[in-house]
């Protein structure tokens, strides 16, 4: 069962650190969580999840990147998914934001340096947060993201979403628990189907034990449809996409990328989500990412 956590927090230490939380990166309170005062001051990071998906969707996703790239990583739920399942999401990005920021501020901040991750509308979340507030983080990587002003409805998945969820009808596997989410699932992941199917029972007993309300999924829907992305960013981003991905067409990454002047890099067979169909191969860009950046950096001194 997953411990109870208000905030919807998670930490995961980098491995030579030992480990604080389970697999699902959750904590019973982030104040119980032990920084060992010995060890040298390294980067934090934050990852945020997708639509109508929290923390525990990541899977093993942030034990292996903070072992991959020895950092330390902590998730947090979205407004109304989650450990926030008792509330409702709002209806834009800026106002979800907005939430996090105000429990990232509370409880994980303090004076580290931090980076941060999303994928999806988690994606779009971080291009709003680094676009109003520039020294939050150092440094931002977005998956497989899109946004109104840079892409159509197509390229967006608006109508893919709608094809899973009319084929769901058809097939009555909406009356089922967590049928949805398993149709959803099919579509995000390029994984065999045999791969994919414990995953997907995980996942729909999730939906059952703590799922959202309806009112969350729909906000996060609008959410997502208004979103505009910035026109420029101070922080450096990388910007990563799926040439396979089948939900939203990587041109959306393409164009993100264009747009603020980004690098990009594109993996030619995973999903919709990525860290879960190549989670190494994620960490591998960015950690190559990191160090183009910090050799420029030095040729610059």
């Amino acid at each position: 069962m997953r411990p109870t956590n208000p905030l919807g927090i998670g930490w995961q230490f980098a491995a030579n650190f030992g480990s604080a939380v389970g697999r699902d990166g959750c904590v019973a309170d982030p104040r119980q969580v032990r920084i060992y005062p010995q060890r040298s001051k390294i980067m934090k990071w934050l990852l945020i999840r997708g639509l109508t998906r929290d923390a525990r969707h990541w899977g093993d996703f942030p034990e292996a990147f903070s072992a991959g790239l020895g950092v330390e990583v902590a998730t947090i739920d979205p407004p109304g998914f989650g450990s926030q399942n008792g509330r409702v999401s709002p209806a834009s990005v800026a106002e979800i934001v907005d939430d996090l920021r105000d429990r990232f501020i509370a409880d994980l901040r303090g004076e580290d340096e931090w980076s941060i991750l999303g994928i999806s509308l988690g994606g779009m979340a971080t291009l709003d947060w680094i676009s109003r507030y520039p020294k939050d983080f150092r440094q931002a990587v977005v998956i497989n993201s899109s946004a109104g002003n840079l892409g159509n409805a197509v390229d967006r998945g608006a109508l893919t979403i709608a094809r899973a969820v009319g084929t769901a009808l058809l097939r009555r596997e909406l009356t089922a628990p967590g049928g949805l989410e398993r149709r959803l699932l099919t579509l995000s992941s390029n994984r065999p189907a045999a791969e994919l199917d414990p995953i997907g029972q995980q996942w729909a007993r999730w939906q059952v034990e703590a799922g959202p309300k309806r009112d969350s999924v729909r906000n996060q829907i609008l959410a997502a449809t208004k979103f505009r992305a910035p026109d420029r960013v101070a922080t450096p981003v990388l910007v990563v996409t799926s040439i396979g991905d089948r939900m939203v067409s990587y041109r959306c990454s393409v164009e993100i990328a264009r747009s603020l002047e980004a690098p990009i890099r594109m993996h030619t067979t995973a999903g919709h989500d990525l860290p879960l169909d190549d989670p190494q191969w994620v960490i591998e860009q960015v950690s190559a990412w990191q160090s183009g950046r910090r050799g420029a950096s030095a040729s610059a001194d």
